[in-house]
């Protein structure tokens, strides 16, 4: 359990078995539709939408599953660095098994990670501020058949979003994709270095840690991504508040300029064969 600065209780969510029993924050406007229930209901074609969306995936680390996206470059991933680390600060067993698992051509794919090349924001995450909970890896190979993700900055105090996970648990479609049309509700910094950090008004579960914060419309552009929740209630619904809300981290500071550098380096390409993976102790850091 985490006490934040300024909210009574603070949990990061997405990754097995929860502190407390829950493994979600439940916002009572829960707007959650899967990408076929979105596309139909905002008058969009549901094969063109999902194929707007196929960059979206799963890191799976020892059994357990973080939302992942291809960003900027399709053998690029972000997601959250809990995906990674447990509690203790330890890795979730060996990362050079772990694995982002992505639709291709109608078929789920377990694509190798280049563990050598991975960054966080810490490798204790649950110790310290969840600005620093973000993660950057390239993948053992590219990720062709699917469109990576724009980056742009979050606007002002609400500004409406769409919170895009792979997957909720305890959601009525766990296992599928979720879409939900939401809000920026709350921004805070940490101090001058850090990303900010961005509270919504999104619903989310066990899974959906890491996933994109996006801007709405047609553009699939990345402003963020949610890391976890803070709740009194967490086990009940209930409007969004200081004391119960959902919150990410947005792509600025450190986790811009990881990216950045990442994504500058060359292309991978999507025949390569995979690299021989770093062990877990060798991942990098950026503080």
């Amino acid at each position: 359990m985490r006490h934040g600065l300024i909210f009574a209780i603070s949990l990061i969510c997405g990754v097995g078995a929860a502190v407390g029993g829950a493994g979600a924050v439940t916002i009572s406007s829960d707007a959650r539709l899967t990408l076929p229930e979105f596309a139909a209901k905002t008058g969009q074609d549901p094969d063109l939408f999902e194929k707007r969306y196929a960059a979206t995936g799963m890191i799976v680390c020892s059994g357990v599953y973080s939302t992942a996206q291809l960003t900027i470059r399709n053998d690029v991933v972000t997601t959250a660095a809990h995906a990674f680390f447990d509690a203790d600060g330890s890795p979730r067993g060996s990362l050079s098994e772990c694995t982002f698992n992505v639709m291709v051509e109608g078929k789920q794919k377990a694509i190798g990670l280049d563990v050598s090349s991975l960054r966080v924001g810490s490798r204790n995450p649950y110790a310290v501020a969840p600005v620093h909970d973000w993660a950057v890896i390239r993948l053992a190979e590219a990720v062709p058949s699917a469109q990576p993700y724009a980056i742009g900055n979050p606007g002002p105090v609400g500004m409406p979003i769409v919170l895009l996970a792979n997957r909720h648990r305890g959601w009525v479609h766990d296992g599928l994709k979720a879409i939900e049309p939401c809000a920026i509700r709350i921004e805070r910094r940490v101090d001058a270095k850090s990303a900010r950090e961005i509270a919504i008004d999104c619903s989310a579960g066990e899974g959906a840690s890491g996933s994109a914060i996006m801007s709405p419309g047609a553009a699939t552009t990345m402003v963020g991504i949610y890391v976890g929740w803070r709740s009194t209630h967490p086990d009940r619904p209930g409007p969004f508040s200081s004391t119960h809300m959902n919150f990410g981290v947005a792509i600025e500071g450190p986790f811009k300029l990881a990216l950045s550098a990442m994504t500058a380096e060359p292309i991978l390409e999507a025949t390569r064969a995979p690299k021989e993976h770093a062990s877990a102790t060798s991942a990098a850091v950026v503080h």
